[in-house]
């Protein structure tokens, strides 16, 4: 059986990383980890909302620490992944076939998370502006990572420019490279 590829694909809240991942993961019957949703349940389970366990986690860096080693853990024991995390690419670096950061202008984003969750633009952005700010200065003092440094990545796309599904073209054109073709 032939080793399939471990691909990280990262990118900011609302970018459209998710939806392709998940698409690229389904066309190729990888397995699809998502660092977010783990995020999310572990807010969950403590009876907190995004806003208060990203604040609970500047405090507490055993939650990213957790999150980052269980998507580790996931990628050096699969094959055929894709895992979907804002620090997949630093994470995985060392180990990742193939690291893909998709983005889109801020404004885009807030955009589509108010439209996803039905929320007012006012209320996305504060909490998409804060979340990314925690997030940029504990994967600074944490990994000493500067996310805003993108030379890590092997493909970078603006989602702005290119559709869900040209994203995930854009992708398995990326897949096919690296896998000769062979993607199956």
């Amino acid at each position: 059986m032939a080793i399939l590829p471990i691909i990280a694909i990262s990118g900011p809240h609302g970018s459209g990383k998710s939806t392709a991942a998940k698409k690229v993961a389904e066309l190729l019957n990888y397995t699809y980890i998502s660092a977010g949703q783990m995020f999310r349940e572990m807010a969950k389970d403590k009876g907190m909302n995004l806003e208060e366990f990203s604040k609970n986690a500047e405090a507490n860096e055993e939650i990213d620490r957790s999150i980052d080693n269980r998507t580790l853990d996931f990628a050096q024991i699969e094959n055929g992944i894709i895992i979907d995390a804002q620090l997949g690419g630093w994470v995985l670096r060392k180990v990742a076939d193939l690291i893909i950061y998709i983005t889109a202008p801020v404004k885009t984003r807030i955009q589509r998370i108010a439209e996803r969750e039905n929320r007012s633009i006012e209320e996305i952005k504060k909490e998409t502006l804060m979340r990314e700010e925690s997030e940029r200065h504990r994967y600074q003092k944490l990994y000493n990572i500067d996310v805003s440094d993108l030379s890590i990545y092997d493909v970078i796309i603006n989602t702005k420019k290119y559709d869900a599904a040209e994203c995930v073209d854009i992708i398995m054109a990326s897949v096919k490279k690296i896998t000769k073709g062979d993607t199956k």
